[in-house]
């Protein structure tokens, strides 16, 4: 038996699970504490709070060592995009800024000015998202003058975790492939964007790939833990939807879709796929640890429907995610709204798709059944237009897709996902990130 921690930060909740290889290769997975992944909003931005979080995670893992003593080594994967940013003596300067506070327009113009749209895909392979590092970076760098006010280096999230629990900073690839600042063909950063962006090179340093190093936890959280062996932190893809994809086998006809606050609906190939239509269609170019490239679909996913549940809640109802399939079903209703990053930053869901679906068809829903309906709707379609680009695309025949993540415990998201794919299905695990993570532990 061989025990190891892994530590899966999503952008609504984060969680410790002890993941356990038994010797009948069985992978045995035991959550041991959850908890949110709590925002603080300062001057109208969002950001995350990170001593929260991290004297969440510290519990976390004594939490899991009082459990399981012979717990092995400790992987962190998180959203992601967000980073923070450490000072000449190593200090966090600041809290991390959350990709929930999304750049002004005019940033990306900026950007954009120095370097196309065109030019930039061309080498990241990344979507034009405001949420993106880039525009966060060169935000931080031109209007709120960070480098001036003490900044030395950012980290990504889950580096940023590694380095609070070793001491050691890594600046992981899989993540990184999430900024919008790499050459996505050699898997490096790209100098041409930093250059073109004015960005001192400095601010990082080169590129850490998955499951290449290890340091262990140092001897002040050892103390604080109250530990008396050494355990090392295993440097996992960082980027969630990079450890999703290891809990599944791929081929040149598999596609997958990993169903959680973001859907991301995609495929693995040996380069990254860089035609301008991808532009306009939000598809991503994002490293992969089987070094690989995952080409993929960004949709605001499930979200809409945490939106909905949530808000729905606030207001007295007693639903929960187990009604929607009951509540969907009830519906007739064949139409569908476009999906847009507008929903992501969506103070009201319900309000949202009703006027979308007015602008649309000139006709008022209202009931639950019917809002349910069309976001179920929505994203099905959403997901059919993705394959279809993708496959064009990529030249691929795309004969199967796996399901991974949360939304494999909705019946009627599956259902609507088989409608409008039209090809088969297959489910893999739920708990996608936390497989790949521990998977790739294991292999230490």
């Amino acid at each position: 038996m061989k025990s190891v921690l892994c530590l899966d930060l999503g952008a609504s909740s984060g969680r410790a699970v002890i993941a356990t290889y038994d010797n009948n290769n069985n992978l045995n997975l035991q959550e041991v504490h959850r908890f949110p992944t709590k925002t603080l909003l300062e001057n109208e931005k969002t950001y995350w709070d990170f001593s929260y979080i991290l004297k969440e995670i510290k519990f976390g893992i004594k939490k899991a060592l009082e459990i399981d003593e012979n717990i092995q080594s400790i992987g962190i994967d998180t959203w992601g995009c967000d980073y923070g940013w450490l000072d000449r003596d190593g200090n966090l300067l600041r809290n991390p800024r959350s990709y929930r506070t999304p750049m002004e327009e005019k940033i990306l113009q900026e950007v954009h000015e120095k370097i196309s749209m065109e030019d930039h895909y061309e080498i990241c392979g990344n979507g034009h998202f405001s949420f993106n590092s880039i525009y966060q970076l060169y935000y931080d760098i031109n209007y709120e003058n960070i480098l001036e006010n003490g900044a030395q280096e950012f980290l990504f999230m889950p580096n940023l975790i590694f380095y609070h629990l070793t001491g050691k900073k890594i600046w992981e690839y899989t993540i990184a492939s999430t900024s919008g600042l790499l050459n996505a063909q050699e898997r490096n950063w790209s100098k041409t964007i930093f250059q073109k962006l004015n960005l001192p090179w400095k601010i990082k340093e080169e590129l850490t790939y998955p499951n290449s190093t290890n340091y262990p936890l140092t001897e002040e959280i050892k103390k604080e833990l109250n530990l008396n062996k050494n355990i090392e932190v295993v440097c996992v893809p960082g980027h969630d939807s990079a450890c999703a994809i290891l809990s599944t086998k791929l081929n040149e006809e598999t596609g997958y879709l990993i169903n959680g606050t973001w859907s991301l609906l995609g495929i693995e190939t040996d380069r990254a796929i860089t035609n301008s239509l991808g532009i306009k269609k939000g598809l991503v170019n994002e490293g992969s640890a089987r070094n690989k490239i995952r080409f993929m679909s960004m949709i605001v996913g499930t979200w809409l429907l945490q939106s909905l549940r949530n808000q729905w809640r606030e207001q007295g109802e007693n639903i929960d995610f187990e009604d929607f399939p009951i509540l969907g079903k009830r519906s007739s209703l064949e139409e569908y709204i476009e999906i847009t990053e507008e929903f992501l930053n969506c103070k009201n869901m319900e309000s949202l798709i009703k006027n979308k679906y007015f602008e649309k068809y000139n006709q008022e829903i209202n009931s639950k059944e019917d809002i349910l309906k069309i976001t179920y709707n929505s994203l099905g379609n959403k997901y059919k237009e993705s394959l279809e680009l993708i496959k064009s695309l990529s030249n691929r025949n795309i004969n199967n897709i796996v399901l991974l993540g949360g939304g494999n415990q909705d019946s009627f998201l599956i259902e609507t996902i088989e409608k409008y794919l039209e090809c088969p299905i297959s489910l893999g695990p739920i708990e996608a990130s936390v497989t790949g993570n521990a998977l790739m532990q294991l292999k230490k």
